[in-house]
């Protein structure tokens, strides 16, 4: 069966390589959400790529063609991305202390947390231990 991933960060540095890395391994992962801060244009060219079923960009102000997907909206929309229940591994790959409750979300809902975001160990480290074995996740 192939986990499906959400990708939190999909247009920086980190999300970009993943999502590379994730196109050549199809037949083990399917990319199910995708979450940008800006570069609406590139994350319009991932959801044509990947297909996912949810998708959050934070700058509103930027249009994205995106039919057939769920658009998340608001203060809260990584933290629910990080807990659908179509999500199985959750890369925190958004930069600052904002990763933080996204990461602790996936951890308290047991997901795999595939961490590429270290404000997350610092600011919140024994946290986000106890979150993740609260969960049950890894």
């Amino acid at each position: 069966m192939k986990r499906r991933v959400a990708v939190l960060g999909s247009t920086g540095s980190i999300g970009t390589q993943a999502l590379d890395v994730l196109s050549r391994l199809q037949d083990d992962f399917e990319v199910t959400a995708l979450a940008a801060g800006g570069r609406g244009e590139v994350l319009e060219r991932q959801v044509a790529a990947f297909h996912p079923q949810y998708v959050y960009l934070a700058d509103e102000a930027q249009a994205i063609n995106a039919p057939r997907v769920t658009r998340l909206h608001g203060p809260d929309a990584l933290e629910q991305m990080a807990c659908l229940p179509e999500v199985d591994d959750c890369l925190v790959a958004v930069s600052g202390a904002i990763g933080l409750r996204a990461s602790l979300a996936a951890a308290r809902a047991g997901k795999r947390l595939l961490l590429a975001n270290k404000e997350s160990l610092v600011c919140g480290g024994q946290l986000l231990l106890s979150a993740v074995k609260q969960g049950g996740g890894l």
